[in-house]
């Protein structure tokens, strides 16, 4: 599903972080950090929750076309063991 590629974080995105861990790294005003990293903490929460929920439903699509191609499959090896046996009768 995911590749290695995936997993490395694109050079724009990598300045961002450098430039948020400096502006951290400077900032003294302890209020402003807790604050900070509440919000961090958050919108992670947020995001994990919205990106569990995602995977749910797609992962219920997935389950729901399998089902109906399973039950195609099914439906069509009944319908020629059937027709099997109706020719068994006929002759």
């Amino acid at each position: 599903m995911l590749t290695e590629e995936d997993f490395k974080v694109p050079l724009e995105k990598q300045l961002k972080m450098r430039l948020l861990c400096d502006e951290v790294d400077n900032c003294k005003d302890v209020h402003q950090l807790q604050e900070n990293l509440k919000a961090c903490a958050e919108s992670l929460m947020h995001h994990q929750h919205l990106l569990s929920i995602l995977c749910q439903q797609q992962l219920m699509q997935e389950l729901e076309k399998w089902d109906t191609e399973a039950s195609k499959i099914i439906k069509e090896a009944l319908q020629k063991e059937n027709d099997g046996s109706n020719r068994d009768i006929k002759n």
